[in-house]
């Protein structure tokens, strides 16, 4: 199953494999993720605060990501390192 929380945002054309979440690290109103286009998050990832994930990136399975992912970068790693 893939966890989506109450506030987060999904773009057109994602990818989106089974295992992921889209969650919070605090309860203060817009606290989950926001994914933009095109972005592709591996299995088992998880994508934690109120952050933004840019157009085109990648995110590697297993990743941890808690800050801002640029775009068309992809990250992997806990927490998540661009390379």
């Amino acid at each position: 199953g893939v966890v989506i929380g109450e506030t987060a945002e999904v773009g057109d054309e994602c990818i989106i494999y089974h295992g992921v979440t889209l969650g919070q690290i605090v309860d203060l109103g817009k606290s989950h993720p926001t994914v933009k286009n095109r972005v592709i998050i591996g299995a088992g990832a998880k994508v934690l605060g109120a952050i933004t994930i840019e157009n085109d990136a990648k995110i590697g399975a297993n990743a941890v990501v808690v800050k801002n992912v640029s775009a068309g970068s992809t990250n992997i790693g806990v927490p998540s390192k661009e390379i």
